[in-house]
């Protein structure tokens, strides 16, 4: 069946949200040639897509801009924008987060026709998740359901139909979302998951492949469709210079550089559609799995998972920001991976 990539956009010249989103759409278009990618943002967003930043309307098939009440702050405008896309987007969709990097083929299954898809959250249970007493608290916070069938759906990939239900799915989510905006909390997934519960837990389990969470889905990864490290997890190297060897411990995916960079080069869109940066950038992009399958190869499974978690992340981070003369001894370190 037909669908649409659908990916949502709040930036300004100041981030790094527009370039972040270009990646991600330049990987989908070089593993599914042909995809029709749509993007929806709001209008002070696409009042900014000019210049270099104007290649993003290039690489789409359908922009769709919003105009959405000042209030709202950049953060709020995102998931404003999340919450009711399915009312703003014609057609069945495959939305996808910007922080991810598409690594295989989405043609979407039959039997997904006129329903809703999501993977798991931590691809596990809510009982057996780490984080499950903050899911917990935020739910009796928000005054929402201890969610009874201990499944909390991963936002970050979903699939859905355009079928009436839907749309009042996603009438109720945007409520919800609001009501938790209202209570001082922007996040989605709490709403996102009360929103099941008044539906009859609707939503089905997509396979761990579609939504790859690297720090919990080492499992999935070598046949990951999308991989989603998440945007926290973007390490800033502050123009230290990064060895190759570091390339185990920081793919070039997850440098912010990466992203920072990009604002100063000519991006081109081919007539179709594929998107050409320059040779750096088109290897970094189109071998993204390779880079993560690398770490795997060097670090063994359990050096891997230590390198892929956020504690990993937030550390090497911390080193790059305030104490960069610890970072030559993971330098010699990397090197002997």
């Amino acid at each position: 069946m037909s669908v649409k990539y659908l990916f949502v956009l709040t930036s300004s010249p100041k981030d790094f949200y527009c370039e972040q989103t270009l990646v991600a759409i330049a990987s989908l278009r070089v593993h599914n040639p042909g995809a029709f990618v749509t993007v929806l943002t709001d209008d002070k967003t696409a009042a900014t897509l000019t210049g270099n930043r104007a290649a993003l309307k290039s690489a789409v098939d359908e922009l769709k801009v919003v105009s959405i009440d000042d209030k709202f702050t950049p953060m709020q405008r995102s998931r404003f924008l999340k919450t009711s896309m399915r009312n703003m987007v014609d057609g069945d969709f495959l939305f996808i987060d910007s922080d991810t990097a598409i690594v295989g083929d989405l043609s979407i299954p039959e039997e997904w026709r006129g329903g809703i898809y999501a993977v798991l959250d931590f691809h596990t249970n809510l009982s057996k998740a780490i984080n499950r007493g903050t899911v917990l608290n935020n739910a009796k916070r928000m005054g929402f359901s201890p969610i009874l069938n201990d499944e909390l759906f991963n936002s970050g990939v979903i699939f859905v139909a355009d079928t009436p239900e839907m749309h009042k799915f996603f009438e109720k989510w945007h409520e919800l979302w609001l009501t938790c905006v209202s209570k001082g909390f922007n996040f989605d997934m709490a709403s996102f998951a009360e929103t099941d519960f008044t539906f009859g837990y609707i939503i089905k389990k997509m396979p761990g492949e579609w939504n790859c969470q690297l720090a919990y889905g080492k499992k999935y990864l070598p046949q990951g469709k999308v991989l989603h490290f998440f945007g926290s997890r973007i390490i800033d190297t502050c123009g230290r210079k990064v060895p190759a060897s570091m390339d185990v411990f920081l793919p070039k995916i997850l440098r912010r550089s990466f992203y920072t960079d990009l604002k100063e080069i000519p991006v081109q869109v081919n007539v179709d559609k594929s998107i050409h940066i320059n040779e750096y950038y088109d290897d970094v992009i189109a071998h993204a799995k390779e880079a993560f399958l690398y770490q795997t190869k060097h670090a063994g499974v359990f050096g891997a998972d230590v390198i892929r978690s956020y504690a990993f992340a937030r550390s090497l981070a911390f080193l790059y920001k305030k104490m960069q003369f610890l970072l030559l001894p993971v330098e010699l370190l990397s090197k002997l991976l």
